[in-house]
């Protein structure tokens, strides 16, 4: 390496006075652009982007606490109805009121519930769960697989309540 940088010293010494002005020049030119486009204006950019995302969090931020007290208003008015019986009394009893066959029960403990739903229309699953959801009982989970017949699926359910 020692070698390499003598024998550029010596070609640089060797070089007429006018030659090395000129690549001078071209050295000091080359390393203002190196400065500008390399360093300077990507790290602009990047204050310049980071700056922007500061405003769109704070502008979030802003919507978001004028929405609270509506989403407050909307918690408050919406308390789970008390119903009786268990949680597994009333899945069945709102499922046999939507006409839903429950193929298949597990109880998890802990007020938990896992149902297997095989073949059930669309159209009578949905308001299902939102009677559910009405009742309190809370969805952890819901895996739900077209079947052949339009309108036709089978559910996996975890419910809580």
């Amino acid at each position: 390496m020692k070698e390499q940088i003598e024998q550029l010293r010596q070609k640089w010494k060797t070089l007429p006075p006018g030659d090395r002005r000129a690549l001078g020049i071209l050295g000091l030119f080359l390393g203002s652009l190196f400065v500008v486009f390399g360093l300077f204006l990507p790290a602009k950019n990047y204050f310049e982007a980071a700056q922007a995302r500061t405003v769109e969090a704070r502008e979030l931020l802003a919507w978001m606490q004028q929405q609270r007290p509506v989403l407050e208003q909307i918690g408050s008015s919406h308390k789970p109805s008390s119903a009786s019986g268990t949680l597994l009394q009333r899945v069945t009893a709102a499922a046999e009121q939507r006409k839903i066959a429950i193929k298949r029960f597990e109880p998890e403990g802990d007020g938990r519930v896992r149902l297997w739903i095989e073949r059930a229309r669309y159209q009578d699953l949905q308001p299902w769960l939102n009677s559910l959801l009405q009742q309190g009982i809370t969805i952890h989970t819901v895996n739900m697989d077209g079947l052949g017949e339009e309108g036709m699926v089978s559910a996996r359910l975890t419910l809580e309540g």
